[in-house]
């Protein structure tokens, strides 16, 4: 039976007014988790939520919790390497910034999911987007449905943002539009990929000194982490947020069987 593995890391830091209390950022499977762990009697504890966050199963049964992985599927468009995260993360490859504000079901007579997305440039020059790295007409610019369908970017708005001349710093903010085709279910927003090829920069006196900081500067966001209490997708008719409640803690060295995650304070 192949087993799936889920890697944890926790960052240490130590929470502002004691010398006792400490609480470290999770990253799980390379996303970064809004929740934090926390340190008791030596034990970190990590946030359950950072786990369901990422597609895990957590069943209660009396006083039995069991864990299930969810499926690794080999290949695929969204299984190509990127930097990731969550909604509203900040997300940086060395020359663009991108955070996924929204997920927004869109109105009128077309049916389909409005992503609104935050673009800076990072770098100390005037940059459009297909400067670096990304293409045209949104090639590889995609929302991931829950059931594995892919919907493009619609190709003549995308523009928009892959055309827009941003200055040092300088950043806009887009709804990207993604359309299902006519009679088909609409579906559940999972992740937002944005393409972004290493070697798509120019040898131009205006390109000079870009850079890509990361072997592979594509974008990949996780629409259903990075919130609490909700799932993340905002102006869903019908859906409300669910009122907040303080995430489950499990001990990182006392879940057993595959979903096992052992977790040490640093000496």
């Amino acid at each position: 039976m192949k087993r799936t593995l889920i890697a944890i890391t926790l960052t240490f830091s130590t929470l502002a007014g004691t010398s006792l209390a400490q609480e470290y950022t999770v990253t799980v499977d390379g996303a970064r988790s809004s929740l934090t762990a926390v340190t008791v009697n030596g034990v970190v504890y990590v946030p359950l939520q950072a786990l369901t966050d990422v597609g895990v199963v957590a069943t209660f049964d009396g006083g039995a919790l069991a864990l299930t992985l969810p499926p690794k599927a080999a290949g695929g468009a969204d299984q190509r390497e990127s930097v990731e995260g969550c909604l509203r993360q900040d997300l940086f490859n060395g020359v663009w910034r991108v955070r996924v504000t929204g997920v927004e079901r869109l109105t009128g007579d077309r049916r389909g999911w409005g992503v609104t997305v935050e673009l800076r440039n990072g770098t100390t020059t005037t940059l459009m987007p297909v400067d670096a790295g990304a293409d045209p007409t949104g090639e590889g610019i995609q929302l991931v449905l829950a059931d594995g369908r892919i919907l493009e970017a619609d190709p003549y708005d995308v523009q928009q943002l892959t055309f827009a001349s941003l200055p040092q710093g300088g950043g806009l903010t887009h709804e990207l539009l993604f359309y299902v085709p006519d009679g088909a279910a609409l579906g559940e927003p999972d992740k937002f990929l944005f393409e972004l090829q290493a070697d798509g920069i120019g040898f131009t006196p205006q390109q000079a000194g870009v850079a890509f900081t990361v072997p592979n500067p594509s974008l990949r966001v996780r629409l259903g982490c990075g919130m609490l209490g909700g799932s993340g997708r905002q102006g869903t008719p019908g859906r409300q947020d669910a009122p907040r409640r303080m995430p489950r803690r499990v001990r990182a060295d006392r879940v057993t069987g595959s979903a096992r995650a052992r977790a040490r304070p640093p000496s």
